[in-house]
């Protein structure tokens, strides 16, 4: 298969201002590379404010890198003009997390969905409403006609984000970038959201980026997993393999951290990582895991920034345990 999304030594950061002078930077996003094949769906994991959402943002073009390339089949969205530009954006889609600040509250779900066509000028205004109420049926809103004629606040989380999802794919992206889509909706509502964005993934054959800070559902959900810390990759692998068996520390403390629903269990002691994550100003030196590693090494972790060791096919860890594996 092709590659249809490609990032090299991805550098995202934005300027810390102090009485209008520029006092440092949040390194948000420092030297990720990813390459993602036509129909994969990569799930992008860790904790809040590791900087998956800027990594997304920037896949979309809604913030520009510091450094480093992004391509969209063969051509760098940064260097392209606006006419370019414009033709790649259509190709592109986008689920955000809160489907009730996604969603303008004074149009209506036709309008909220027909919108990508009318930016792009897809279609006359017949063709468009054919259009639709197709991909309304498509997220399982039916009948199309009750629910394209309502108002956000007159439906469920749960609806409104299959609006967002309709949103996204009316256009017939290639690419998708859905950032904590099921985060904001009930628990029994968030197996039916999942389920229906992979459905509609294979049915289309889009290829896919899912954050989440839940590693629980990547393990449905997706092929492969990125595992994020501090703005930095720390394990890639296929989701299958990395779960089963991670090779990075903090990998293994997000697998611990799943809730075990067997009650039996209630009552024993579970694992957690200690500490808090860094700061994205002042980053530790070297591997900026180390100070909640339990596996820190003085003078060898806090020295040197660990690469990605290669420790399986396909597989990757930042973690100089795997310094001999590789």
């Amino acid at each position: 298969m092709s590659v249809l999304v490609e990032v090299q030594g991805l550098k995202v950061y934005f300027p810390v201002r102090r009485f209008l002078k520029t006092v440092g930077v949040v390194k948000a996003v420092d030297g990720v590379s990813v390459a993602l094949e036509k129909g994969e769906t990569l799930a992008l994991v860790g904790e809040s404010g590791c900087g998956k959402t800027t990594f997304g943002k920037a896949l979309l073009g809604a913030v520009k890198p510091f450094a480093g390339k992004i391509y969209f089949d063969g051509q760098e969205i940064n260097s392209v003009d606006d006419r370019q530009l414009e033709a790649i954006k259509r190709r592109i889609g986008a689920v955000f997390q809160d489907p009730y600040s996604s969603l303008n509250p004074m149009f209506t779900i036709y309008r909220i969905v027909e919108e990508p066509l009318v930016v792009h000028g897809i279609g006359s205004p017949k063709d468009r409403k054919e259009t639709v109420f197709k991909a309304l049926e498509d997220v399982k809103l039916v009948p199309a006609e009750d629910f394209a004629y309502k108002y956000p606040h007159m439906i469920s989380g749960g609806q409104r984000q299959r609006v967002a999802i309709a949103r996204a794919i009316i256009s017939r992206p290639e690419f998708i970038v859905a950032d904590e889509p099921v985060t904001m909706l009930d628990a029994s509502i968030r197996v039916e959201i999942l389920l229906l964005l992979r459905e509609i993934q294979r049915k289309l054959g889009l290829t896919m980026v899912y954050i989440t800070h839940d590693i629980a559902t990547a393990k449905y959900f997706s092929d492969r997993i990125a595992v994020m810390y501090a703005g930095k990759f720390v394990e890639l692998g296929p989701t299958k393999d990395v779960l089963k068996n991670p090779s990075h520390p903090y990998t293994q403390a997000l697998i611990d951290a799943i809730p075990d629903p067997d009650p039996r269990n209630r009552l024993s002691f579970r694992k957690v990582v200690g500490g808090e994550p860094p700061s994205l100003i002042n980053p530790p030196s070297g591997c900026r895991f180390h100070p909640r590693c339990p596996f820190f090494m003085q003078g060898k972790c806090d020295a040197s920034e660990p690469p990605l060791y290669s420790v399986g096919p396909d597989r990757f860890t930042a973690c100089f345990l795997a310094e001999h594996q590789s």
